[in-house]
């Protein structure tokens, strides 16, 4: 699969700066911050990669909270990681996607690299028209 990124000027706004972003409705993240800014005492942080799968007493806690299985949860560290496993798990080459834009990258970039055929409804904040067709 060759994935192609998205330019960090569409993926992620925030990353050139929040002093130029009025509304950021593309990114769910917070203006940067140091670790001063918390009250936060890091002498006993353990850092290491831990399960794979997520931490287990989490993970049970979510399936306990659904009714499912702890070994049926699967953790990721943000949305662009588990929209990956969501796109490589469930598209096959030849599926058709009609994507909402603007939108994640992600749920972009990895279908295009899969071949999956797309096509966008684009939402206009502006002028209130959803228009098909938008391409980056």
């Amino acid at each position: 699969m060759k994935y192609v990124r998205m330019p960090i000027e569409i993926e992620s706004p925030e990353q050139m700066g929040y002093s130029s972003i009025e509304c950021n409705l593309t990114e769910s993240s917070f203006k940067d911050m140091t670790f001063g800014e918390f009250d936060l005492d890091l002498k006993d942080l353990v850092l290491c990669y831990g399960d794979h799968l997520g931490l287990s007493p989490l993970r049970k806690m979510i399936a306990e909270e659904y009714g499912l299985k702890a070994q049926d949860c699967l953790l990721s560290v943000g949305a662009a990681s588990a929209l990956f496993i969501i796109s490589t798990s469930l598209l096959n080459e030849g599926d058709h996607l009609i994507v909402v834009k603007p939108n994640y990258g992600t749920n972009i970039e990895t279908p295009k690299a899969m071949g999956i055929e797309m096509d966008f409804l684009n939402i206009s904040f502006d002028t209130n028209i959803y228009n098909k067709g938008y391409d980056i």
